[in-house]
């Protein structure tokens, strides 16, 4: 593939150059994502143009831009890219954009040939503003409260005691379990000072002759080949040379010697030295990750990173943690001395937990141990799963669509609905789709004294029917493209729709159905670009598979808002005492909000969606 650069020239701003890497599908890590130089960054309420350059193997003939996936009109004009706006100015691509942004472009060839190119993840500067203080109380609600999106509702362990086999695990549980293990290690050291179990080894050593209790060969074999040992005495039994007779002063005898030396102890030993090096392992994970996320949130006067407010809720439990964990290296690295100064025995390499042997199950100083290490083995090995995943928020549609469907999980307990069970969900997929299954849970089920409702978290609504595979009877009626340049424009059209949020609503007979869509923009908007958009894909191009079921309508739900912002319809003509089906609802909502405005807008979405179901 061909080589190309962009150029990035925002008005009244230095440009910069960034690299194209070619798209193959894998996404980065976080380790990745954040870019290094401090001066490649976007600006958000500024417009921009690009410029890009490929080598000669390439004849551009057009190119469609998208921003952290949501294609972005523009025009291709021999190198540069334009984004024309309504009026004399261009339009500000970045202004919905928080956190970080990645910029693809699919480049055509004069023989209709596509090649496809991403930036890294660039940082998004923005105005200071509350805006920054809803967006820090949004990350600090999800980080609270995903428990259940990634452990099916699992809940944390405050203590080791409260620990499961295959239960919910977290740095700050591991580390209080770590430091479980040291405190029995501290307590149950004058025990191994002094009683450790042993074993009674036969050992050949050099001692006084009275000594001796019995002859062996070595011992023979020792007189005969050191003479030096014999002396002369008066006496008539010994070894007699000529008219003398010799014994030795020092011989090879058998003796009994204790030996520390046996399975358990090494277990003992060995398992503080894997405790080290879990340790190290942890302090190294936990710092790599800290390094990663921003450290200063100022970008001069006037412009902050975006993303240091994503990150903060992070960083503090990993900065605890780091703590913690340096403590822990100190406290284990004491206990070997002193257990290794007490035994003094080579230690067992502890790659798999210890067998049950009789010691172990018997003597309870050995079983408070071998408890632990058992523990360990079960629950000790944590991969930072709750700190990836709030990293993974690198975009603000990421962690927005998170932080609604944990609200939404509360609403509906708050209403009266039981959450009886969740799932994850794998839905099948083609291998040149752009939908990618969550990393969490996507299907919840509740239910009150009359209804049965199921929460999908990014489902996919297939061209076919596809109710088997997770219970939705919709399917997507056309294979029309909503957007010119987006995935569905292509010649075989399109062939699923996966909106953000589906509640199906259930009675003994029927399903009534309500997509959900979020957006992380202002109500101006939502109605000038997305309204049209969402329409096409949701209302005109979903359908129920029975005919008995239904379609609701559709909600778009926005962040940039305020408490004074009320649920409105997006149909802004309607007769008096019209009610116009299905319906296409307009609802704020963001956490510097309070509850009772989130519940009270909710409350008059769902009246509007099922009041007659």
């Amino acid at each position: 593939m061909a080589t190309c650069s962009l150029t990035l020239q925002p008005y009244g701003k230095p440009s910069f150059s960034v690299r194209l890497s070619e798209n193959d599908g894998r996404k980065s890590t976080i380790e990745q994502i954040i870019t290094k130089s401090p001066d490649i960054c976007v600006f958000s309420d500024l417009t921009y143009e690009f410029a890009l350059s490929c080598d000669e193997t390439i004849a551009i003939q057009d190119v469609t831009v998208y921003i952290n996936d949501v294609h972005e009109p523009s025009v291709y004009n021999n190198g540069r890219i334009m984004f024309p706006g309504g009026g004399p100015s261009d339009r500000r691509i970045f202004m919905d954009c928080y956190g970080f942004v990645e910029i693809s472009l699919v480049i055509s060839d004069a023989d209709g040939k596509e090649y496809q190119y991403t930036t890294e993840y660039l940082p998004v500067l923005v105005r200071r503003g509350e805006l920054n203080n809803a967006v820090k109380a949004m990350v600090n609600y999800v980080y609270a409260n995903q428990e259940l999106l990634l452990l099916n509702g699992e809940p944390k362990a405050k203590s080791p005691a409260n620990l499961k086999e295959n239960g919910y695990q977290n740095l700050p549980t591991q580390i209080i379990l770590a430091e479980e293990i040291a405190a029995v290690y501290e307590s149950s050291f004058g025990y191994f000072k002094a009683n450790s179990r042993f074993k009674i080894d036969k050992i050949l050593k050099v001692d006084r002759f009275e000594h001796l209790q019995h002859v062996t060969p070595a011992t023979v074999q020792f007189i005969a080949t050191h003479p030096e040992e014999l002396r002369r005495i008066n006496s008539h039994s010994g070894i007699r040379i000529g008219n003398s007779v010799y014994q030795p002063e020092k011989t090879l005898s058998m003796h009994n010697e204790r030996s520390y030396d046996i399975y358990e102890n090494r277990v003992i030993l060995g398992f503080i030295r894997k405790m080290i090096d879990s340790v190290d392992e942890l302090y190294e994970h936990c710092r790599s990750l800290l390094e990663q996320i921003p450290g200063n949130e100022n970008y001069g006067d006037e412009y902050i990173y975006s993303s240091f407010f994503m990150f903060t809720e992070t960083k503090r439990m990993l900065e605890n943690g780091l703590a913690c964990l340096t403590k822990l290296r100190t406290k284990f690295a004491h206990l070997w001395t002193m257990y290794n100064g007490a035994l003094r025995i080579k230690p067992e390499i502890m790659v798999n937990e210890p067998r049950p042997s009789h010691v172990f199950l018997s003597v309870p100083q050995y079983n408070r141990i071998f408890v632990q290490i058992h523990k360990w083995f079960q629950f000790g090995i944590y991969d930072f799963t709750k700190e990836n995943f709030m990293l993974s928020f690198i975009k603000i549609s990421s962690l927005y669509e998170g932080y609604l469907l944990a609200k939404m999980i509360a609403y509906f307990q708050s209403r009266g609905y039981v959450l009886e069970s969740t799932r994850k969900c794998a839905y099948p997929t083609r291998r040149n789709w752009k939908y990618k299954n969550t990393n969490c849970v996507n299907t919840l089920f509740f239910k009150n004294e009359r209804h049965q409702l199921t929460l999908y978290y990014q489902p996919v609504i297939y061209d076919t029917d596809e109710s088997g595979i997770n219970g939705i009877g919709l399917i997507r009626n056309n294979s029309i493209p909503a957007l010119t340049g987006d995935g569905d424009d292509n010649r075989s059209g399109g062939h699923y729709y996966s909106p953000d949020y589906l509640i199906k609503m259930e009675d003994d007979s029927s399903a009534r159905y309500l997509i959900l869509d979020a957006k992380f923009s202002d109500l101006a908007c939502v109605r000038r670009h997305h309204v049209r958009y969402l329409a096409f894909k949701y209302l005109f191009s979903i359908s129920p598979v029975r005919p008995i079921d239904a379609m609701a309508g559709l909600c778009i739900i926005y962040g940039k808002c305020k408490a004074s912002n009320q649920i409105q319809s997006a149909y802004d003509n309607q007769l008096q005492n019209q009610q116009i089906t299905p319906i296409a609802e307009l609802l704020p909502l963001i956490e510097s909000v309070s509850n009772d405005d989130h519940y009270s807008n909710l409350d008059a979405l769902m009246r509007k969606a099922f009041i007659s179901y």
